[in-house]
């Protein structure tokens, strides 16, 4: 625990003695982060600078006559009321530490001017553990707004609302959650199909590692409802956004396609068999059956019911993978695997088998189906595993949708190792 005043904001800039003016921004170099500045290290404490008529700027102050300013993200003086900047010390006279008072104290900061927030719930984030509720006074009317209005763009009879700029705001409390809402807003809005297909994906991926009661109970009740919509329109995200549904509005019974995993199972009965254990989980929108044997191999065959043929906002997928991660329970690094899926029927279907890692894993199929395009920035070693662990039919499929790409495409440059490995 420290009392050590340091900026909120990146940008400062030092009041010139006897006057209302301010010296360059971070003594000339812009470029720097003022939070990192060696000389805030001790001897600082924090004060409201008068600035215009009845007005003040949240600044610190050393000895008698050195005083900075903070500044926000257009270089202009941070405006801060005496009772926040009340709340801002007793807030760092316990940094990093948000015991009640501290979080108290955070609380009463929801009108403060939104850089102010910004920055002391970012820094926070950083270097301590604040409690979930404390984020809630960062600005979620905005993606309440804007998933209102991408709800509305959703529906093929309806329109985008009006657009809502979310920028960094939210970002101390979650990431990988608005720039996708954005992509999809915007694929949208200028009718961009293979836009609004990446952003429906990358929401749907990012969703499932969102610390989600970061999140105020409002803005998750708009989420779930976007995340149904999206499972509507592209019958394939159907269990995805049933498990997404499920955790953001607290459901108890979620459904997941997860089994715990053993390398070693005990022997059937006789010395002529080998015992395997079989396990189907899901449903028929989202399927995979299991098959793990006494020599410590699993086996598993997806089958994922076919997008709607219907006129949908989203583009096709071009090539469709099921993503599957096995995760060890001892900490080890989890393995992503993708199963390429050929169309038998209604559904599409693919196997892969692999070795189990030592001790006890969990199995995951609850991610979305992605196509090519999701796959771009892929790493092609990554794909060139679960190629590697492809039954002879999945293995073609992926070869047939590796010819039809660039030769810089993930999916060609690991099709194109696979086959010289042959």
């Amino acid at each position: 625990m420290t009392s050590i005043h340091r900026p909120l904001s990146a940008w400062i800039a030092h009041l010139v003695p006897n006057t209302n003016e301010l010296g360059l921004v971070n003594d000339g170099d812009h470029r720097s982060d003022a939070r990192e500045m060696a000389y805030f290290v001790d001897g600082w404490c924090r004060v409201a600078v008068p600035w215009g008529v009845d007005s003040f700027a949240l600044g610190l102050k050393r000895g008698d006559d050195v005083v900075v300013v903070e500044l926000d993200d257009v270089g202009a003086p941070i405006t801060i009321s005496p009772e926040a900047l009340e709340a801002i010390d007793h807030i760092e006279q316990r940094w990093p530490v948000v015991d009640g008072t501290a979080a108290d104290a955070l609380l009463r900061l929801a009108d403060a001017p939104l850089p102010v927030r910004y920055w002391l719930l970012e820094r926070l984030d950083a270097e301590g553990d604040p409690p979930d509720e404390v984020f809630a006074i960062l600005p979620w009317d905005l993606l309440d707004r804007a998933v209102d209005a991408v709800a509305a763009g959703l529906d093929l009879r309806g329109q985008v609302g009006a657009l809502v700029e979310i920028r960094h705001w939210l970002t101390p409390a979650v990431r990988g959650l608005t720039g996708p809402i954005e992509q999809l807003d915007h694929g949208l809005r200028t009718g961009d199909r293979l836009i609004a297909r990446l952003g429906a994906s990358a929401l749907l991926a990012n969703l499932r590692d969102i610390p989600m009661l970061r999140i105020p109970e409002r803005s998750r009740t708009g989420l779930s409802r976007l995340v149904t919509l999206l499972g509507r329109v592209d019958r394939s995200y159907s269990h995805v956004s049933r498990v997404l549904a499920a955790q953001l509005t607290g459901q108890s019974m979620i459904p997941r396609i997860r089994a715990d995993l053993y390398p070693n199972l005990e022997a059937a009965a006789g010395t002529k068999h080998v015992r395997e254990h079989i396990e189907l989980l899901g449903d028929d929108v989202q399927q995979v059956q299991l098959v793990q044997t006494r020599a410590g191999w699993l086996r598993a065959t997806a089958r994922v019911a076919r997008a709607n043929t219907v006129e949908s906002p989203l583009a096709e997928r071009v090539g469709t993978f099921l993503p599957i991660r096995v995760l060890p329970h001892d900490g080890a690094p989890e393995r992503r695997l993708w199963i390429a899926l050929s169309v038998e029927g209604d559904h599409l279907v693919g196997t892969v088998s692999i070795a189990l890692p030592q001790g006890l894993s969990e199995f995951d199929a609850d991610d979305a189906p992605v196509g090519v395009h999701e796959l771009a920035s892929a790493d092609p070693e990554e794909l060139l595993d679960s190629l590697h662990a492809s039954t002879a039919m999945t293995a073609k499929r992926w070869l047939d949708i590796a010819d039809e790409l660039s030769d810089r495409h993930p999916v060609r440059v690991a099709a194109n190792e696979f086959e010289e490995s042959l």
